[in-house]
């Protein structure tokens, strides 16, 4: 008898992490259906595809409450979903505060399905109370750093440190010569990669500085070129509508290669943080909320650090941007900084660090045979 599975991605590394996670899925078994929420790189491995990512891809506590009727009805459409396919599991895929009201909603609605939840949400670092919430709620928690597990030591889920999958996903899509050719670029010239975000709200806050620095440096440094991977959750047309006459050229499926052939890099804070680190290029991260959000957001914020690769590193090896500080003059100071060749060798060494603390690769192979095991 063919079993239906339920996953849901709501963001773009939601969608990175999870396409991986399918494949090997369908890999070991090509029966296995597979129903829920993905972007792009998900769609192919799904057999009902209920919403996209983009229609979850939502920033911020004020930002939250304006889509909190779209979100509401597509909430009811997963669990009707779910109900009439009869699942045998769910897999939700980070995305905590949707995700974890749908386990609870699941769990009430489908006490007999086993619940699990691929990427643990960063309750280390704000809302602890859902720690004991996590930990009666799911079944099995697939946790991404090491540090995790114990956090839910006492609680009924299993919770297991599987490594982390950009080990094996994160490498540039074609080589350096390949890149420049393709993207128009001067290989004999310094290039800085933009990564503003992949949420139209972190577009709309992060890109028009970065895109007037460039305006800036277009006579302050000309040699300097620019360039913008653009998110697969984004649109081209409202990126570029942001960057209005900024010297930046847009590039599409060359996210990796961008930073990895770049000489510094202005990264928006979250898992782009982490590939980059991976990548090895130097870069500063930076970020830019509502300020009423913002202000939540310290209150309860409880590391040292706002970026996750600084988070992993458990200092800072990327400088941090916030708020304020995210304008042209103070984003030029930093760039200027990342693009002296001193400078740049001493955090290339520095950002090998990060490698270390992400567990050996194929995070995505032993997650898939745990979890067929308990289907």
């Amino acid at each position: 008898m063919t079993q239906t599975l339920l996953v849901i991605a709501g963001e773009d590394s939601g969608d990175l992490h999870g396409a991986e996670l399918l494949r090997e899925l369908k890999a070991r078994r090509p029966d296995l259906r597979i129903i829920g929420v993905g972007g792009p790189r998900m769609t192919p491995f799904l057999d009902r595809k209920l919403a996209d990512v983009k229609d979850l891809a939502v920033v911020g506590f004020v930002e939250v409450i304006k889509h909190l009727p779209r979100l509401n009805r597509l909430f009811k459409q997963i669990l009707a979903a779910a109900a009439e396919e009869g699942i045998a599991g769910a897999l939700l895929i980070d995305y905590p505060g949707f995700n974890l009201r749908l386990a609870k909603a699941l769990r009430r609605q489908l006490p007999g399905v086993k619940l699990h939840q691929y990427v643990c949400p960063q309750v280390w670092a704000w809302k602890k109370g859902r720690i004991p919430e996590l930990g009666r709620t799911l079944d099995t928690l697939y946790c991404l750093f090491d540090f995790e597990p114990e956090l839910f030591r006492g609680y009924p889920v299993e919770a297991c440190f599987v490594g982390h999958p950009l080990v094996e996903v994160v490498k540039p899509e074609c080589d350096r010569a390949t890149f420049f050719a393709e993207a128009g670029l001067d290989p004999a010239r310094p290039l800085v990669a933009l990564l503003p975000g992949s949420r139209t709200g972190e577009i709309q806050h992060l890109l028009p500085p970065m895109a007037e620095l460039a305006e800036q440096w277009r006579t302050a440094r000309p040699e300097v070129q620019w360039v913008l991977p653009v998110a697969p959750t984004l649109d081209p047309a409202f990126v570029r509508a942001h960057l209005k006459a900024a010297p930046v050229t847009l590039v599409e499926g060359r996210t990796y290669a961008a930073r990895a052939h770049a000489d510094a890099a202005l990264v928006a804070s979250g898992t782009a943080t982490l590939e980059t680190a991976l990548l090895g290029t130097p870069f500063a991260i930076v970020y830019k909320l509502n300020a009423l959000t913002y202000q939540m957001a310290r209150r309860i914020v409880k590391v040292p650090h706002f970026g996750l690769a600084n988070v992993v590193a458990r200092r800072e090896v990327a400088r941090e941007l916030l708020q304020d500080e995210v304008n042209p003059e103070r984003l030029g100071r930093e760039l200027a900084r990342l693009l002296e060749p001193e400078t740049a060798r001493r955090l290339r060494a520095e950002l090998g660090e990060v490698r270390g603390h992400l567990g050996e690769p194929g995070a995505a192979a032993r997650v898939a045979e745990d979890l067929l095991g308990k289907l």
